[in-house]
């Protein structure tokens, strides 16, 4: 089922309520409308009974198209449509938390402002260098991240320079990700060079970006989606542990118990 809802460059978060007689594995897609690779959430959720799927949307287009439907029959298949229920979709307020943002650092509006527009536009531009309006801040969109060293193609997709702060960003990575993951990436690299103590420190810059990413409203499954995609390609221990405070963290800042780092 796909249903096309005005959202008007707005901000907020989409309620949509789901009703199932059984437990069924119902997927859920939010994209704009208007271009390809632009997809707000790409989600699932065994549902028994009734249950709300809450997508929080801080950036959207002119409109977007929402594709709900039955994982064991497919989108296309007629037979999901008596497995499932639409019963409610509306817009309800979007929650940010702007307070713990310190926006007196390094012009951190300006790389928000360019962040944002890559983010949403990353599906759809060439490869090529996209600068903020006040040119502080550099980003070069590759088709593939390549080693300085052995030349060959990296599973990172994106790292900034320790010396310039130009973030590079890989297409290849970025087109399938949804607009928030890219968003929770470059913030994390933005953390790295603008924000931590310790630059060569990837925790530290988890959890900075992580305090931008969620204050100004982006979805938590998406934060959890970037950094799980990231890992998974290299599963260490230090990873592992990186996982697992991120986790910490973002369940802690709904309970307005945080700790940048210690």
């Amino acid at each position: 089922m796909i249903y096309r809802i005005p959202t008007r460059y707005e901000e907020f978060t989409l309620l949509i309520k789901i009703k199932t007689d059984k437990p069924e594995k119902i997927h859920l897609k939010i994209s704009n409308e208007d271009t390809r690779n632009t997809t707000f959430t790409d989600r699932w959720k065994t549902v028994n009974g009734e249950c709300s799927f809450f997508v929080r949307m801080p950036v959207s287009g002119k409109n977007a198209l929402i594709n709900i439907y039955n994982e064991k029959f497919g989108e296309r298949s007629k037979e999901q449509e008596n497995t499932f229920e639409v019963l409610e979709i509306r817009k309800v307020p979007l929650e940010k938390k702007m307070d713990v943002i310190d926006f007196s650092n390094n012009g951190l509006r300006s790389f928000i402002n360019l962040c944002t527009k890559f983010c949403f536009n990353a599906g759809n531009i060439p490869s090529g260098v996209y600068r903020s309006d006040d040119k502080k801040f550099t980003i070069e969109y590759l088709p593939t991240i390549i080693s300085n060293k052995s030349g060959k193609e990296l599973e990172t997709p994106a790292r900034i320079s320790k010396t310039t702060g130009t973030i590079q960003v890989s297409q290849k990575k970025f087109i399938p990700d949804t607009v928030a993951m890219r968003m929770a990436i470059l913030l994390h690299e933005y953390s790295h060079y603008y924000v931590n103590d310790d630059i060569n420190n990837e925790s530290e810059a988890d959890l900075n970006g992580l305090l931008i990413y969620l204050g100004l409203g982006y979805p938590r499954f998406e934060a959890h989606e970037a950094f799980l995609k990231t890992f998974i390609s290299t599963p260490t221990e230090q990873n592992k542990g990186r996982y697992d405070k991120i986790r910490s963290f973002i369940e802690n800042f709904e309970k307005n118990n945080y700790i940048i780092y210690e």
